[in-house]
């Protein structure tokens, strides 16, 4: 079966997205398409599904879904650190500079269904979630070699981010070219992470999973004190803390049993 080629794919499909978002940005059909999805989203889905999808776009819970790359493929983890301070930059300062009001700010509350936090600022562009969620997809399509995803993989990873990024518009938060502009830059930052993991394989060291499972850990062990916003999504976010650590610590106790080995390298 294929696997997939990811450079060229994911910067095409980055800059799809965000010559894509810019249009809407241009165009009346972004506020025509935000009221459409968001008000099915209220009228189609019980209000804890887009909560649960929402809350996979924050970074501690991202950390947690790529937690199973401790056991058999750390480079993967080892490339979202790497991707992490490029995807800040890539929300933060195009929130800073660009006045951008959020749908909350700018529409009458009859046209507008508002799930967990409201928020109504002037940050709306980009969609931070979908930034995380695409820095995920990306990370995990730009893998080489073994660690590479096949295409039914790789497909079910695309389609769980657009959920992730389609959950801010059914929340409420954002519209839809933050969304995608969102989704553009989450895979240049996942890509370049990617890249970064190649150009330095810090994970396969001795030590490196070590010190990537106390990450998680600390990360898990945080993730249940931190205020989401979605109180629905409560349940979720603790089974999240709870599956990362419990990884995490098998994770440990891994290394702690292949250090004990005759002829390890010690760690």
């Amino acid at each position: 079966m294929l696997r997939v080629a990811p450079a060229r794919l994911l910067i095409a499909a980055a800059v799809g997205c965000l010559v894509l978002a810019l249009a809407l940005r241009a165009s009346p059909i972004d506020r025509a398409l935000f009221v459409a999805i968001n008000d099915a989203a209220w009228r189609w889905l019980p209000p804890l599904v887009p909560a649960c999808v929402t809350i996979l776009g924050h970074g501690l819970s991202a950390t947690m879904l790529l937690a199973p790359a401790l056991l058999r493929a750390p480079g993967f983890l080892m490339a979202g650190l790497y991707a992490t301070p490029i995807a800040l930059l890539l929300s933060r300062v195009p929130k800073a500079l660009i006045d951008s009001p959020r749908p909350a700010a700018t529409l009458e509350p009859a046209l507008i269904h508002i799930n967990g936090i409201h928020l109504a600022g002037h940050n709306s562009f980009p969609s931070g979630h979908a930034i995380t969620a695409f820095l995920v997809v990306g990370v995990l399509l730009a893998g080489s070699g073994a660690a590479r995803l096949r295409w039914p993989a790789a497909i079910a990873v695309v389609l769980a981010g657009f959920a992730v990024a389609l959950s801010r518009i059914a929340v409420g938060a954002h519209w839809p070219s933050d969304a995608l502009a969102g989704a553009g830059l989450g895979l240049v930052a996942g890509l370049t992470g990617a890249q970064a993991e190649r150009r330095w394989p810090v994970a396969s060291r001795p030590g490196a999973r070590v010190w990537l499972a106390l990450l998680v850990l600390a990360c898990a062990a945080s993730l249940p004190w931190i205020d989401l916003g979605y109180p629905l999504a409560r349940p979720l976010q603790l089974a999240l803390a709870a599956a990362g650590g419990a990884l995490a610590a098998a994770a440990l106790w891994r290394c702690w049993v292949e250090r004990g080995r005759p002829g390890s390298l010690p760690g």
